[in-house]
Parts: structure tokens; sequence; C-alpha cells
């Protein structure tokens, strides 16, 4: 699994810039619950990511359906990061975590 940590400049909170722009503005992201925290891309069916906070700072774990959806959702979640708000972002980090068997 990766597990994306997206820390935000000071005095504001990534979790909150990317659920109001899913939920405004975004055409290719949508939710996949009603409690916002599962982002789904239009062109990936049956993986997520799945979205929480901790202080301003989002945590976003990539579950895919498929192993070639892994890159897929992380590098579209990655770049719209990038383009959407790189100018209220200090770092984007990623982690490898292992899976559990």
């Amino acid at each position: 699994m990766i597990s994306i940590q997206v820390v935000p400049k000071h005095g504001v909170d990534a979790h909150r810039l990317v659920r109001d722009r899913v939920t405004h503005k975004a055409t290719t992201w949508h939710w996949a619950n009603k409690a916002k925290s599962r982002l789904r891309h239009s062109q990936v069916k049956k993986g997520y990511i799945e979205l929480s906070s901790a202080e301003g700072i989002l945590v976003a774990q990539i579950y895919p359906k498929e192993p070639k959806d892994l890159f897929y959702l992380s590098e579209k979640f990655i770049g719209r990061l990038i383009g959407w708000f790189q100018d209220e972002l200090m770092a984007i980090n990623i982690q490898f975590i292992p899976e559990e068997k």
C-alpha cells in the first residue's frame, strides 16, 4: 500500500482544501461515500483513496482493486495536488507500507 502525507503551509488545512475542491469543482474525482472520506477517480471504478486528517495534514491511503491502479491513482492524485494547491503546500511525502500476509 502507498500512504501519502500532504503537509500544508502554516495555517492551511490540506484536508479541507481537497474536500472543498472535489465537492465543488473537480470533474474527474468524486466521493465514493457520504462521509467524504473515500475519493474515487472517474477512470478507476473499483479502487479508491481513503482520506483522513490530523491537525491540517492530509493522509491519503491508496487502495487499488487492480495492481496497475496503484500507480495510476497515485500519479493522478499527486498531480492534482500539485496542480490545484502548489502555493498552499509545503511537502508531499510518500510511504510504502508492506502488505500483511
